[in-house]
């Protein structure tokens, strides 16, 4: 799954210069896409989407409606854009901020926030910056103002499991890889080869560089999903998936056909209630276990059954 967030930002003082401008608007989910264009089209460099409530984002089961009846939009622009057409044009139909940022050392700001974390008990997940001697691999995520550092609930589950179960040797499947974090991890902890898939080009691209940044380019192989079927690639080990429940349920005959028979199905980016309802999906192809709950969310795993 890919949780939205903002990036840290602080307060102006007097004596800083702005370098950047952001502008928050909050609109009906209907209209999200279509004000993302605008923020994009007036020279947004990067957009992030919140809850304005405190609902926790989920996927809607058929027929029903998306919980987020409105979402935040939280655009940022270099300060040399003028802002004062596209606020026009939104405030005619949605409250808008505009505040000034100021340049920071990215690095030293982050470090009051976002703080090394260990999962399992043996995976690190630290910044580049960070030079500390650790017991354990090593994950460089540098967090910014895209996804994937791992404090998303599901993401830390599937790197909990990755930690306690390390596939060395292992041909691994990152299906909606996202930034890239799941199929990274598990080179890092001995995988001959991640292949991260996802419909999204832009996370590729942010695979392709976390993969880069921590000396595994040559294993994670990135692939669009739609360019990418059972029978390109040998069977794998091991197919982790942090999407959501509707995807996952369609899925469940493809993992079937990826994986061959034993080999370890790790699915999240479910809610707690959902998770009857993917075991049952998923029984034909593969014995489920338990779930693991943590912050109303589920990491549930399976192993695929002989044929």
């Amino acid at each position: 799954m890919k949780p939205w967030g903002s990036g840290v930002t602080g307060p102006v003082k007097p004596t800083d210069v702005a370098a950047w401008q952001q502008l928050k608007t909050t609109v009906p989910a209907s209209q999200q896409e279509t004000v993302s264009e605008l923020l994009t089209q007036a020279g947004a460099t990067a957009i992030t989407l919140e809850d304005p409530g405190d609902d926790a984002l989920y996927e809607p089961l058929p027929g029903e409606m998306l919980l987020w009846k409105q979402v935040t939009l939280v655009a940022l622009f270099p300060a040399s854009i003028e802002l004062t057409a596209i606020t026009n044009l939104l405030i005619n139909f949605a409250e808008v901020s505009v505040e000034p940022l100021a340049e920071q050392e990215w690095s030293r700001t982050w470090l009051q926030y976002w703080q090394p974390r260990q999962f399992g008990g043996h995976l690190w997940v630290v910044p580049s910056w960070d030079h500390e001697t650790r017991d354990g691999p090593r994950l460089l995520l540098d967090p910014g103002l895209a996804f994937g550092t791992g404090n998303h609930a599901t993401t830390a589950l599937c790197l909990e499991w990755l930690a306690e179960n390390p596939p060395a040797d292992q041909q691994v499947i990152d299906f909606g890889c996202g930034s890239g974090v799941l199929a990274v991890a598990a080179c890092c902890l001995g995988a001959t080869a991640a292949q991260a898939i996802d419909i999204d080009p832009q996370a590729l691209a942010a695979t392709a560089s976390n993969a880069e940044l921590n000396g595994v380019s040559s294993q994670v192989i990135t692939s669009m999903a739609d360019d990418f079927s059972p029978g390109a690639a040998p069977q794998a080990d091991l197919l982790v998936a942090n999407i959501l429940f509707q995807p996952l349920t369609q899925l469940a005959p493809t993992f079937a056909q990826l994986l061959k028979p034993g080999a370890d199905l790790v699915l999240s980016g479910l809610l707690t209630a959902q998770a009857e309802a993917i075991a049952q999906v998923y029984q034909p192809w593969f014995e489920m276990g338990v779930a693991t709950e943590l912050d109303g969310w589920i990491r549930i795993t399976g192993v695929r059954r002989n044929e």
